[in-house]
């Protein structure tokens, strides 16, 4: 990660950077943070894979890698459509959405367009949503035509096999 630090330091780059749109300097300076931060176990694995299980005890992370990286792909994907979901509506809005390492904290606020409490919906201003669902009511997951999911706490929900069948559709 040295090198993209390095090479940030570079005049050119450094002038090519700022002539960007204000919102597009926002998101690179954000991912750049995360990386430069981020432990290796909250990077991305490379390969090519569908499902990615982030597993580890409390104050490994996974909130806040999960929401980096939906936060991210909502943004690196214009007018995509991202699922949130947790055992209860609670844990989607107290824990995956406003939490301290929850989208709302992850995401810079120039990059929200709104965000619909009672909904649980985050618009950003390239057109992607971010939709929380409690996994206790998996009906609700249908027709969504999500471009990807956060699924938290799994080992908490109590239609899990009901859920994933929705979800996977």
């Amino acid at each position: 990660m040295t090198d993209v630090v390095d090479l940030l330091k570079d005049k050119e780059v450094e002038a090519q950077f700022k002539s960007l749109p204000i919102a597009k300097q926002v998101a690179i300076a954000w991912r750049m943070k995360w990386l430069t931060q981020a432990h290796d176990h909250q990077i991305l694995p490379h390969g090519d894979w569908a499902i990615w299980l982030l597993l580890g005890g409390r104050g490994a992370g996974k909130t806040r890698t999960s929401a980096e990286q939906i936060g991210w792909w909502a943004w690196e994907q214009p007018n995509t459509r991202w699922l949130v979901s947790a055992p209860t509506s609670m844990d989607v809005r107290g824990t995956c959405i406003e939490g301290e390492s929850g989208l709302l904290n992850c995401i810079p606020e120039v990059l929200v367009a709104d965000y619909n409490k009672t909904l649980l919906e985050i618009k950003l201003i390239n057109g992607s949503l971010i939709k929380g669902i409690s996994a206790s009511e998996p009906d609700r997951f249908r027709g969504g035509q999500y471009h990807g999911a956060w699924l938290d706490e799994l080992a908490a929900w109590d239609y899990l096999q009901e859920a994933c069948d929705m979800i996977m559709f």
